[in-house]
C-alpha cells in the first residue's frame, strides 16, 4: 500500500508539465476509483469525460489558462472553449457547472481519447526519464488496468488536496488571477453561485444613475456590474461595483477594460467616498472603499487582469 501511494505522490509533485493535462488525466483516474466497488481497468472514455468536466467548470466560470501560450491552447482545451462557445450561443451566458448540463452537451469522446492517448497517457508516467508503473496502458481498447484501485479510493482526499495543490501551482504560471487555489477547489464542489449583489444598491444609490457602460440615464433596466470580470476577481468589492443597463452588462462579458474606464472608477471611488461620510455610512464597506484607494487596489487588479 505505502509503496502504491508513495509512487502516485512522486508522480504528482515532479512530473514535467508544459500545462496542465496530467493533473486533469490524474485526477479524473482518481475520481473513477470512486464507485463502490472500483474496477481495476478504467477506459478512456470516462476519463476523458471526468477531464472535459474539470475543464468545463475551471473555463466556464474563470476562464483559467491552461498553457503558457494564449493564442495557441492545448488542443483539449481548445475543444473544451468551442463547446463552450456553442452552448452559451444556444442557451445564453449564464454560465453553469457541467454536471447540471451535461445532457445538452455532445462530446467527441473518440477524439478526446485520441488527444490523451497521444498526449497525456503515457507520459503521465514519466519522471526524469524513469518510467513509474502506476498503471498499465492498452492502447489498443483505450483503457488502463490498476493494481489496487481500493487504494486509490480509500486515500483519493489527500490525493486530491495534492493534485489541486500541483494544479494551482502550475496555473499560477500561466495566469494572474488571484485565488487560483480556491477557484480550483470551488469547481470541485459544484453549486458555484454569485452572491446577490442588491445590498450594494444602499451605496452605489448616492451616486448619479447613469450607465457606467453607455453613459446613458438609468430607468427600470438597472443592474450593479463589476467593471474588472467576477470571472477575474471572483469577490464583490463595492470599488469594482458599478450602475449599468442590464442589455450593457449583457454585452460587456469579460471584454478587456479600457484605462479610461479605469480612470472613471478611480474618480467614481473618491467622489463616493465622500458621498458616503456626508450620509453618515461608515460600515465594513465604507472601510474597503477607502482601503481599495489607499493601496490603489483597483489599478492593481486591472494590470493582473491585462496581464
Amino acid at each position: 500500500m505505502d509503496k502504491i501511494l508513495s509512487d502516485w505522490f512522486y508522480v504528482i509533485k515532479n512530473c514535467s508539465v508544459d500545462n496542465t493535462y496530467k493533473m486533469g488525466w490524474c485526477k479524473s483516474i482518481i475520481e473513477c476509483c470512486l464507485d463502490n466497488n472500483p474496477s481495476k481497468e478504467i477506459s478512456f472514455d470516462r476519463i476523458s469525460q471526468k477531464m472535459f468536466k474539470y475543464y468545463w467548470n475551471q473555463t466556464i466560470f474563470f476562464n483559467l489558462q491552461q498553457s503558457p501560450n494564449p493564442n495557441k491552447p492545448p488542443e483539449f482545451i481548445s475543444y473544451v472553449k468551442k463547446k463552450i462557445d456553442l452552448y452559451q450561443k444556444q442557451y445564453g451566458l449564464q454560465p453553469l457547472e457541467f454536471e447540471r448540463i451535461e445532457d445538452k452537451i455532445e462530446i467527441d469522446i473518440k477524439h478526446l481519447n485520441n488527444i490523451v492517448k497521444r498526449d497525456v497517457c503515457h507520459r503521465f508516467l514519466k519522471v526524469g526519464g524513469i518510467e513509474i508503473p502506476l498503471y498499465e496502458l492498452d492502447l489498443i481498447n483505450k483503457k488502463i488496468s490498476l493494481p489496487n484501485p481500493t487504494i486509490l479510493k480509500d486515500f483519493s482526499d489527500i490525493i486530491f488536496e495534492i493534485v489541486n495543490y500541483r494544479w494551482s501551482q502550475i496555473l499560477e504560471t500561466f495566469n494572474s488571477s488571484p485565488r487560483i487555489s480556491k477557484k480550483i477547489k470551488i469547481t470541485d464542489r459544484g453549486g458555484i453561485k454569485r452572491n446577490s449583489l442588491e445590498k450594494f444598491h444602499k451605496y452605489l444609490s448616492h451616486t448619479d444613475k447613469v450607465c457606467f457602460i453607455c453613459k446613458e440615464q438609468l430607468n427600470n433596466d438597472i443592474s450593479i456590474d463589476h467593471l474588472i470580470p467576477w470571472s477575474y476577481m471572483f469577490s464583490d468589492d463595492i470599488w469594482n461595483l458599478v450602475y449599468t443597463h442590464k442589455s450593457c452588462n449583457s454585452s460587456k462579458s469579460n471584454k478587456m477594460i479600457d484605462e479610461s474606464e479605469i480612470i472613471r472608477l478611480e474618480i467614481r471611488n473618491i467622489e463616493l467616498v465622500k458621498l458616503l461620510e456626508y450620509n453618515k455610512i461608515n460600515d465594513k464597506h465604507f472601510e474597503e472603499l477607502k482601503l481599495s484607494i489607499e493601496k490603489n487596489l483597483l489599478r492593481k487588479f486591472w494590470i493582473g487582469f491585462k496581464g
